[in-house]
């Protein structure tokens, strides 16, 4: 693969310090320390520790603490992709992206209140077990094949983006890097079970903060200042937080922010099968409601680093970019580059930040292989398994070997996604098919008691069809350039060194004939794929479930969210009462059926 920082033909006064910087000793050591670390915690916690259950395996033995619990989820979620993603938004879009800081304010509310207490009820190992108690196993099947298909998409591009990152500044050659990172992350997530992965993400997360925190300090230092940071990314228009434009077709905007993004981040977070099985993981509800304050906290906090980090790139590159003079084929490569710009020269730093980008990658790769195994067992091995003494030593066992299969699966699909190129970016947005109607059949379940098996089916099929046919089509346009995106201007002016004509020439926008235009729906912007698919599925859902009849009296109150039932029949009410109340009590056995 050709080294974007050495491009032949182009004349960099960057040139020498990037072309010859060489990962040194130090780098390399930080590196391989970080992956010794994760196999001998996957090894402490597999040998040296109670592993023969699945309680023990899925949940930690429900003796985890919240912090490190919270330090999982959001190692987990903040993935390379994130870590390379947003500073590249914000360089090319502007800062709109800052509004996470609601987005997460109100995802932790309504993961607290309206998901949580129902999971944390009914002490389930898989989410997707509720669907199953609350409507019917083909609900739970449905919603298990999706999430499994969804993610064994996703893991590869987690491992493949820092991949490409690793690669950029060292000799190391993908095909090399992939198998090793995916290895080491089997190893300790097979053997050590859900603890390994706590402990490990929480390492692993601390080694990311510390790496962005480095390179925040010292992109700062380059510039100048923070006050120049901000005076040049408002003359250049980048400091965007409050663009009301209401319409769906605009790229990003305050209300694709709060209502698309937080209804993306439910389906990550409220519902997702690896963040509620660590929720169930600590001893107490009120733990785990104080989890979700701890992860808000946290990725806001780590957000809001690689938003200003963006912001810095911009006021170092905003009148020499790096895209534009092809040092980079890709924009997800402007973070590697500006990297090796501002400490390359520095040793350990680098391979302190690249193990960064790996530790995300292997925090969401390990969290996903966890949860996938506990999935496909809970919902496919375990009714297959006669029940005896020793079917729970029995069910880690064959997890293990889940996530050894699954994880072998996730390498092979990586050299798959670098040979497919644009479809990086319909690998992605397939995530919008499914993400959404999985969020809506579970706000079906918990805040609809009139929903009923035939009308959530029937939802279910409906928002699943709806999307693949918008994101489908959506990015088929894309593909053929009829969809594209603009980006905020930067400039190839203060370049210290000649340009190539060829280099200054405008691309040409592809032609087109005025009734190739789009659809006007496949022009809606991303961000509300999750929100559009959860929206089918629920208006489908309750229309077809009063079709089909509405029978609230065999609604489980248990099954319902706090808030929503009032909505019950008054005897299921007293049901629940007199359930809790003490055997001392002279209460008629009648009264209690």
């Amino acid at each position: 693969m050709e080294n974007p920082f050495t491009t032949p033909g182009l004349q960099f006064n960057q040139i020498q310090t990037l072309d010859n910087f060489v990962f040194g000793w130090l780098d390399y050591a930080l590196f391989s320390l970080l992956l010794v670390v994760s196999v001998l915690i996957g090894v402490y916690f597999g040998f040296f520790s109670k592993q023969d259950s699945t309680t023990e395996y899925l949940l930690g033995g429900k003796r985890m603490g919240c912090f490190p619990v919270a330090m999982s989820i959001i190692a987990s979620h903040i993935s390379g992709i994130s870590l390379l993603g947003i500073p590249a938004e914000v360089l090319h879009h502007g800062t709109q992206y800052a509004v996470c800081i609601i987005t997460a304010t109100i995802t932790a509310i309504i993961t607290s209140y309206i998901f949580l207490p129902v999971f944390y009820k009914l002490q389930l190992t898989s989410t997707f077990e509720y669907l199953e108690v609350r409507f019917s196993r083909k609900v739970r099947l449905l919603s298990s094949v999706l999430f499994t298909i969804s993610l064994l998409m996703y893991v590869p591009i987690v491992i493949y983006v820092p991949a490409i990152a690793f690669a950029q500044v060292t000799n190391l050659s993908i095909h090399v890097l992939t198998p090793v990172i995916c290895i080491v992350c089997i190893i300790y997530t097979s053997i050590g079970g859900l603890k390994a992965v706590v402990w490990t993400d929480t390492i692993q997360f601390s080694v990311t903060v510390g790496g962005l925190f480095a390179v925040l300090v010292l992109g700062i230092m380059s510039v100048g200042s923070v006050e120049e940071v901000w005076r040049i990314s408002n003359e250049g228009g980048r400091l965007i937080f409050f663009n009301m434009d209401p319409s769906p077709f605009a790229r990003n905007t305050f209300w694709g922010m709060i209502v698309g993004m937080t209804a993306t981040w439910l389906g990550h977070l409220a519902i997702h099968p690896g963040v509620v099985q660590r929720f169930l993981s600590v001893p107490r509800e009120i733990d785990a409601k104080h989890g979700t304050v701890i992860t808000a906290i946290g990725m806001i906090i780590v957000k809001l680093i690689c938003i200003f980090t963006g912001l810095i790139m911009f006021a170092k590159y905003h009148d020499c970019d790096p895209f534009l003079t092809k040092a980079i084929s890709r924009t997800d490569q402007s973070l590697p580059y500006y990297v090796m710009d501002v400490a390359g020269h520095l040793p350990g730093l680098p391979g302190l930040f690249l193990a960064g980008l790996v530790s995300a990658a292997l925090a969401t790769m390990s969290a996903s292989l966890n949860t996938v195994s506990g999935t496909i067992y809970e919902d496919f091995i375990s009714p297959c398994i006669l029940e005896g003494s020793k079917k729970e030593a029995t069910a880690a066992n064959i997890m293990k070997v889940i996530v050894l299969i699954i994880g072998t699966i996730s390498v092979g699909l990586v050299f798959l996604v670098e040979r497919l190129g644009p479809v990086f970016q319909i690998a992605l947005s397939t995530r919008g098919i499914t993400d959404g109607p999985l969020l809506g059949l579970f706000v079906l379940g918990m805040l609809v008691p009139w929903a009923n098996t035939k009308g959530v089916l029937f939802g279910g099929c409906a928002g699943l069809i709806s999307m693949l046919w918008l994101v489908g089509g959506t990015q088929w346009h894309i593909m053929h350039g009829r969809i594209k995106y603009d980006s905020l201007p930067t400039s190839m002016d203060g370049c210290p060194y000649p340009l190539n004509e060829t280099l200054t020439t405008a691309i040409p926008t592809p032609w087109m004939e005025p009734d190739e235009k789009p659809m006007i729906l496949f022009q809606i912007s991303f961000m509300h794929y999750s929100i559009i698919g959860a929206a089918i599925v629920i208006v489908v859902g309750i229309i077809a479930s009063y079709v089909f009849g509405v029978d609230l009296e065999s609604v489980d109150p248990d099954h319902i969210t706090p808030i929503m039932r009032r909505f019950l029949p008054p005897r299921k009410y007293a049901e629940v009462s007199l359930k809790e109340v003490s055997p001392s009590l002279d209460v008629a056995p009648e009264k209690t059926k």
